[in-house]
């Protein structure tokens, strides 16, 4: 008995720190640089969900501290991605090309959970000091989840984010 309560924590602690590995925000919409969604944390382990319309984008923007590592990655919904939403980022800021660096969409696996996604994007590298804007756009519509940062947060997504995140992946 005490190896099945044993077993069953352990499970459920599992299950508990894939599931919540990221603090889930929507992003209703920042189509402009001057209404892009600011990241306060970098490092800290979050999962952008949005949606865009075909031809749009989404900008974010963040500050980062002298040789910090930045993690970026994105989870396309596989039902968006088979027909055919592969959304392009652009990173702009300090010692970036003029025209910022640009991340075509490809393949990195796949992720299962509660939503089969195909991971389109993955970047690590170290940032230099300054401001920076990420660009998310593709020419056809869909649901995006970008994530960045490593660290967990000490609280997650509210039931109603969690809602929210629900209903964008099921629209």
């Amino acid at each position: 008995m005490l190896r099945f309560v044993y077993f069953a924590v352990s499970l459920w602690l599992l299950a508990r720190r894939v599931l919540l590995l990221h603090l889930a925000i929507v992003n209703e919409g920042s189509p402009t640089p001057e209404s892009a969604h600011q990241i306060d944390d970098i490092s800290l382990s979050q999962a952008f969900y949005g949606r865009l319309a075909a031809g749009e984008r989404a900008f974010f923007r963040f500050r980062a501290a002298e040789d910090a590592p930045f993690q970026l990655s994105m989870l396309v919904p596989q039902r968006f991605h088979s027909a055919g939403f592969q959304p392009t980022i652009t990173l702009r800021g300090p010692g970036l090309p003029v025209d910022g660096l640009t991340l075509a969409s490809g393949d990195e696996g796949q992720r299962l959970g509660t939503t089969a996604y195909q991971r389109t994007h993955r970047l690590s590298r170290t940032l230099a000091a300054g401001d920076y804007q990420l660009v998310v756009s593709s020419p056809v519509s869909g649901v995006y989840c970008m994530c960045c940062g490593t660290r967990e947060p000490d609280t997650y997504a509210d039931a109603a984010t969690r809602a929210r995140v629900q209903a964008l992946l099921e629209s």
